[in-house]
């Protein structure tokens, strides 16, 4: 089973400095599902009312679909480095 990224790790160079950030995900990741959450639950009733008020319930499949894909999205971020540079610095971004 795949498992979210657990690290952020941030530097931020340019010619003179060098500075790194580290944000630790699994702080933040209870956070974010108790936001979504909420989210959830206050939409659940406006779905609920829409579905037995309409005879349509093909919108409802790509909502359905789109719970899972986030999820394997959020797993497979760990590993991914990001390499950003310009004229006057760099940004280096890994998901560890």
């Amino acid at each position: 089973m795949s498992w979210p990224p657990y690290l952020l790790k941030i530097r931020l160079e340019n010619e003179h400095n060098s500075f790194p950030i580290w944000l630790p995900l699994f702080l933040v990741w209870p956070i974010v599902l108790a936001f979504l959450l909420a989210i959830f639950l206050v939409i659940l009733p406006f779905a609920l009312l829409s579905v037995i008020f309409t005879s349509e319930l093909g919108w409802f499949r790509p909502l359905y679909n789109f719970i899972p894909a986030l999820v394997r999205l959020f797993t497979q971020l760990s590993g991914l480095k990001i390499d950003i540079g310009g004229s006057s610095g760099r940004v280096y971004i890994v998901f560890i």
